[in-house]
């Protein structure tokens, strides 16, 4: 796939904002186009390329059809979520998780636990057995990949353990989903949201989600939307299910284009994009050592994703800005993310460019 470069720049920053190929906004550009013909071009995406997109992103994360909902982005899945609840679960968050998934939460006055690293990255699923072991916890939220660390959850082993201990387990892929696996039929999560404009490669204005038979069973969607109703016999009745979610007018062109980014992933393969992009952050992670950086996390690919965070030190971070790096600081740090249109020319020269800083 042919990625812009913007101004021969070393693009280290998926992670705030993924790139859009011309060829994955093609689709996009070309529905905007035809829309002046007039009402009807919508009319057909609506009622015919709508049903081919929901079951391209079924196919991609290995989910039933029936199951998802396409949305406009996380936050608006989320706080969608959360109002089916009842609003007595008890709930558990990371300590340093994202705030589009730690506050819905916390305005709606939840009774939250904190699940603590220990060191700032990793996220023990043996930890998490010890919160929710005593019966007190309901509902566990956490993102796949931290924004803050990189660290790669466990998803597996956390949600095998909460389902033994009868607690659900509701995930943030927005960091993950496009260049880490995600498949639901394995994973078997109660929900699953992600919005689609960083690993997708995507652009703004998208996001999907999938929620579970037994979630929606235990908590029936108070979100309306066009769907949340069906004509049969000449009667209007409730059927609810995970297109409640859907707002009567999707972002067709966004989703076209969504569309066009999950055929390239599923031609690629995911896997093969996870390797790409692990073997990038083990050829500089393996250099940290010998850098003078402070790295946030192990010098190791072990529970770590292709997000790399660095200790902001000596201006290092307007250092790498100032020669060429688009990189995200943050709080006195400096976040690099290798994705699928870098290279290890790339890496090379952001070794060489920290190797060349004055101290």
């Amino acid at each position: 796939m042919d990625y812009p470069k913007p101004n021969d720049l070393v693009y280290l920053n998926t992670a705030a904002c993924g790139l859009v190929s011309e060829a994955i906004a093609a689709p996009g550009m070309a529905f905007y186009q035809d829309l002046s013909k007039g009402s009807s071009v919508a009319e057909h995406w609506r009622d015919e390329f709508s049903v081919k997109i929901r079951a391209n992103i079924a196919r991609f994360l290995n989910a039933p059809e029936a199951n998802i909902a396409m949305i406009p982005c996380f936050s608006q899945g989320i706080n969608a979520v959360v109002q089916s609840l009842k609003g007595s679960e008890k709930i558990l968050l990371y300590e340093w998780d994202y705030p589009s998934l730690v506050n819905p939460f916390k305005v709606n006055n939840f009774d939250i636990s904190w699940l603590s690293s220990g060191d700032d990255f990793t996220i023990n699923p043996q930890s998490v057995a010890e919160k929710i072991a005593g019966g007190a916890i309901d509902i566990f939220a956490i993102s796949h990949v931290q924004w803050m660390s990189g660290a790669l959850a466990d998803l597996q082993s956390i949600i095998n353990i909460c389902h033994r201990h009868q607690v659900l387990v509701v995930v943030d892929t927005t960091q993950s989903l496009g260049a880490e696996p995600v498949n639901i039929g394995e994973l078997k999560p109660d929900v699953l949201i992600s919005s689609n404009y960083k690993w997708m490669n995507a652009g703004f204005g998208t996001g999907i989600m999938y929620l579970s038979d037994n979630f929606l069973a235990q908590y029936p969607p108070v979100y309306g939307g066009v769907h949340s109703y069906v004509f049969e016999g000449g009667q209007e009745i409730r059927k609810p299910s995970a297109l409640d979610y859907e707002p009567g007018h999707l972002n067709m062109a966004g989703f076209s284009i969504l569309d066009a980014a999950i055929g390239h992933k599923l031609e690629t393969g995911v896997d093969n994009i996870t390797r790409h992009n692990h073997q990038l952050t083990t050829l500089f992670i393996e250099q940290c050592p010998e850098l003078p950086v402070t790295l946030i996390g192990p010098a190791d690919m072990q529970n770590r994703s292709a997000i790399v965070v660095l200790k902001d030190e000596a201006g290092l971070g307007q250092w790498l800005v100032n020669n060429g790096f688009v990189v995200t600081l943050r709080n006195n740090t400096i976040r690099l993310s290798f994705h699928e249109h870098n290279t290890e020319e790339d890496v090379q020269k952001l070794i060489h460019c920290i190797q060349n800083k004055k101290h």
